[in-house]
C-alpha cells in the first residue's frame, strides 16, 4: 500500500483536533525488554542406566521365575496343598482374604497353593453401562492378583507363581509357590 500525504483540509482538521494536546517525551518504539517475563528451565539430560535387578514392585517379576517348580507342576510331581477362591469378592475383600490365606498357608508349612481368580465374564445388564471398556471391566481380579503377588508384602512370602493347568482352572487360576518359614 502506498502512503499518501494529507490534503489541506485534512491537515486543518488534524490541527484543530490536536491543538490542546501538549507534546510529551519522545517514545522510542524500538525498545527491547531488559528481562524476560518468565524463565523456562530445561532440566539436564540424564543418561538411562539399566539396573541389574528388577524393582520390588515390578509387575509379574516373580511369574515363571523358578523353572524347577514349572517342571514339577507339568509332570504332576507336586500336589496342590491349599486352595482359595476369590470369585465374587471386591478388590479390598479379595486382597485381605488372599493375604491371610497366604500367611496361614506359609505358617502351616504349605508350599504349593492354588489361587482361583476367575476369568472374568460379562456382567448382568452390561449393555446399560455408559462405558464399554472390556479391559477394565472384565477380570479385575485376574488382572490385579499377579500385581499383588509381585509387589509389596506378599512378595516376601512367594518363590514364584504361574498360570494353572487347565485341570485346575487354566488362565482363571494361579499356582503360587510359597517360601519356607
Amino acid at each position: 500500500m502506498v502512503k499518501r500525504s494529507l490534503t489541506e483540509e485534512e491537515q486543518r482538521l488534524w490541527h484543530l483536533y490536536t491543538r490542546d494536546i501538549a507534546p510529551s517525551e519522545k517514545i522510542d518504539l524500538n525498545v527491547q525488554r531488559s528481562a524476560p517475563r518468565f524463565e523456562i528451565k530445561i532440566p539436564d539430560r540424564n543418561e538411562f542406566r539399566k539396573t541389574s535387578q528388577p524393582s520390588v514392585s515390578n509387575f509379574e517379576s516373580l511369574k515363571n521365575n523358578d523353572s524347577n517348580w514349572g517342571k514339577k507342576l507339568k509332570q504332576g510331581k507336586t500336589k496342590v496343598e491349599g486352595k482359595i477362591d476369590l470369585h465374587g469378592l471386591t478388590c479390598v475383600q479379595a486382597y485381605e482374604k488372599l493375604w491371610s490365606f497366604l500367611e496361614r498357608s506359609q505358617n502351616n508349612g504349605k508350599r504349593l497353593v492354588l489361587v482361583v481368580t476367575g476369568k472374568g465374564g460379562l456382567k448382568e445388564k452390561y449393555d446399560q453401562n455408559n462405558y464399554r471398556d472390556f479391559e477394565n471391566n472384565r477380570g479385575v481380579l485376574r488382572r490385579e492378583v499377579p500385581m499383588w503377588l509381585s509387589g509389596g508384602a506378599m512378595r516376601q512370602m512367594i518363590v514364584t507363581f504361574q498360570d494353572a493347568a487347565s485341570r485346575d482352572g487354566g488362565t482363571g487360576a494361579l499356582y503360587v509357590i510359597l517360601k519356607r518359614k
